[in-house]
């Protein structure tokens, strides 16, 4: 038995924003075909707008700095260099974690309770499969500079 090559890229076969907007559909699908709402709250429509600022300013912070060292933003193409500065200091998805704000966001301004059920959804489908192809494939590419890296910073915070 011969042993399969390492890829050449991760192996990651889900868009995580398609992820997020399918959760979000089927989440809204959901609340359609149920009746289902949140209870109102004083606060909500401003925590979903701080949730969804916060989100926003953390993928452009995210893009900039992976533009700046030539690296791919695409989960599904290798990447050039291991960027550990920046926003990548406090978590080791920062545009995953943006897009997770940006999907409670949406989900508390609509008051979608299937939205939120489709969130962790989403998140376990993130971390069980694009996540660990992206680290499986960092690991093998950057060796110990990876493992430090993942020894130094979370996962999410």
């Amino acid at each position: 038995m011969s042993e399969q090559p390492d890829p050449a890229h991760p192996e990651v076969r889900m868009p995580p924003p398609l992820l997020h907007l399918g959760g979000l559909l089927i989440g809204h699908g959901l609340d359609r075909a149920l009746g289902w709402t949140l209870p109102d709250f004083a606060g909500r429509q401003t925590l979903a707008t701080v949730l969804a600022v916060a989100g926003a300013l953390l993928v452009v912070t995210a893009l900039l700095q992976l533009a700046r060292h030539r690296t791919t933003v695409m989960p599904h193409r290798a990447a050039r260099v291991l960027v550990t500065g920046g926003v990548f200091r406090l978590s080791r998805n920062p545009i995953y974690l943006s897009f997770a704000l940006l999907h409670l966001a949406c989900a508390l301004s609509l008051a979608s309770p299937g939205q939120l059920l489709m969130l962790l959804a989403v998140l376990w489908v993130m971390q069980t499969h694009v996540i660990a192809a992206e680290e499986a494939f960092h690991a093998r590419r950057f060796g110990d500079q990876w493992r430090t890296y993942r020894q130094r910073v979370r996962r999410w915070l």
